[in-house]
């Protein structure tokens, strides 16, 4: 082997050597900033999308579609339509970017004052059916009543504000806070809504300043024909289950109806959304109503089969009245359940005398 070619040789090992050192070297350096990182899949990331909710497109469709206890989502998640994102509601494009043609990104109007006049004439209509209003009477009540839709609109818009573009994803922790919190704000305009006119609003000041005795007598009777005429309903169709369940006789039906019909409770009388008007509904406020009854005249009409099985359905409507109150069905809440008296030797224990 001559000299050149094992000069060559040392040359080439030294080179390898070197180069090994240096990837060496620079192997930790290189795993650090060089990772692979995969990219969600586009089933993963429509799965996640499908999770989000835009809560400022769903916050009309809880207030004034479900006023009951329940919720539904409309519509809400934003929409990507050739790279900007709308939002529709009731069919108008309210949220956008871009410039393209047909789109209206006016702000969509307010449904409060809409939804709160429609309640107001309700009022208005009942009160002309059952008394005669002069035509200054009519002015006043009103101007009443557009003071407190205007008051009762900058609540609800304040709230409706809150949540305008607000998305929240139902699949981490911080997602089903803000829905929690959400339904808590949209349960309080519920509230606002059914209380509109009533108690210390300016209408309801009005009314009994504005109106005359005759007037105001004629209101009630109105009020009181009606609530008595719902709850009437309500008894006779949920004994016509009671009858099937448990066999009643005649007399026992009487028993259970006279009970009923005695603690009627404060029904609403304005027109009752669909989820307000249900059997379900209704028949557990009967149960509810019946559980809040004398229970010895009860147990004295039906056998001790028929009274488990009442016991029962008495017990399921007394569950069920945070439930039944959340409704909206009821002007106020039904009377509680007195609590029965304890017995001792057969005699009842006499009051409490305070010390003089």
């Amino acid at each position: 082997m001559d000299a050149l070619t094992v000069g060559r040789r040392r040359w080439g090992a030294a080179w390898r050597a070197a180069v090994g050192l240096a990837v060496c070297a620079a192997g930790p350096a290189l795993a650090e900033d060089d990772r692979v990182v995969e990219e969600p899949s586009a089933a993963q990331a429509q799965a996640d999308q499908q999770h989000l909710i835009d809560l400022g497109a769903n916050f009309d469709a809880n207030l004034f579609e479900q006023q009951g206890n329940g919720w539904v989502l409309r519509g809400g998640n934003g929409i990507q339509v050739q790279g900007r994102v709308r939002m529709i509601v009731n069919g108008r494009v309210v949220l956008g970017g871009g410039n393209a043609a047909g789109a209206d990104d006016r702000p969509p109007e307010s449904p409060t004052h809409a939804r709160a006049r429609a309640v107001a004439a309700q009022r208005l209509e009942r009160i002309a059916a059952a008394c005669e209003l002069t035509d200054r009477q009519q002015l006043q009540l009103r101007l009443a009543v557009e003071s407190d839709i205007r008051r009762f609109a900058a609540a609800i818009d304040t709230m409706r504000t809150k949540y305008a573009g607000v998305q929240v994803n139902l699949n981490d922790q911080e997602g089903q806070k803000t829905w929690h919190q959400f339904q808590q704000d949209v349960e309080q305009c519920r509230r606002l809504l059914r209380g509109l006119f009533e108690g210390d609003s300016l209408f309801a000041r009005s009314l009994v300043t504005t109106l005359d005795a005759a007037q105001l007598a004629g209101i009630e009777t109105e009020t009181r024909e009606r609530r008595a005429f719902r709850w009437r309903a309500m008894v006779s169709a949920t004994l016509v289950r009671l009858d099937d369940m448990l066999g009643l006789t005649q007399a026992q039906h009487d028993v259970v109806e006279r009970a009923l019909l005695a603690r009627q409770p404060a029904l609403r009388v304005d027109a009752l959304a669909p989820e307000q008007d249900n059997t379900h509904l209704h028949q557990n406020l009967v149960y509810l109503v019946l559980s809040g009854s004398d229970p010895e005249p009860l147990r004295a009409a039906v056998s001790e089969r028929q009274w488990r099985s009442l016991s029962l359905l008495m017990n399921q409507g007394k569950s069920m009245r945070s439930w039944i109150e959340q409704q909206g069905i009821l002007d106020e809440p039904p009377p509680a359940a007195a609590a029965p008296q304890r017995r001792m030797n057969g005699r009842r224990p006499k009051a409490a005398v305070a010390p003089e």
